[in-house]
């Protein structure tokens, strides 16, 4: 496949999950930080989506979109998600926006492209902690299971469908180039 692969299976993420049943109120937190709109303040509502961001996106003005800014705010929800901070330094050099994502039993995200400046310099990958779910990159798919590692091309169309039995929880997070 070419534009989404696999690149690890079978990692242990029980201490990512563990931080995450221990502060169940950072979901959906962050709305403002610093002053700046957040990714969420520009979402989409009518999906439903729990979010947690450790990195946000930000903008100055609502007159900015988020896509086009180079704008990357840490949250105070970081200090709580340690593990997970320290898997992404441990396999990776730099980082940049990054976030949980949940969605319930039978729920799926239609497709989107991520467009704007900053997408055009960064690499989108998800760790799958929690259930399985089919990810969808132009017309190629993959079934994602807790402990896989994905990287995929986010500047096509693409989208997710929980296909399991729980909520499923995805870390997404951007690399630059």
């Amino acid at each position: 496949m070419e534009n989404i692969r696999v690149i690890k299976t079978g990692i242990n993420v029980s201490k990512i999950l563990k931080q995450l049943e221990q502060y169940p109120e950072d979901w959906g937190a962050q709305r403002n930080v610093d002053g700046a709109l957040s990714m969420l303040d520009r979402g989409f509502p009518e999906l439903d989506v729990g979010v947690l961001q450790l990195v946000m996106g930000g903008v100055h003005s609502t007159d900015e979109y988020v896509g086009d800014t180079e704008i990357c705010i840490p949250t105070p929800a970081c200090e709580h998600h340690s593990e997970i901070l320290r898997f992404i330094k441990r396999h990776f050099k730099k980082f940049s926006r990054c976030g949980f994502l949940s969605l319930p039993i039978g729920g799926y995200v239609g497709t989107h492209i991520d467009f704007g400046k900053y997408y055009l310099t960064r690499n989108r990958y998800h760790l799958a902690i929690q259930g399985s779910y089919r990810y969808t990159v132009g017309d190629e798919s993959v079934v994602v299971n807790a402990g896989d590692l994905l990287w995929f091309n986010n500047k096509l169309e693409h989208g997710s469908e929980n296909i399991g039995d729980c909520i499923r929880v995805t870390f997404v997070f951007d690399v630059p180039i």
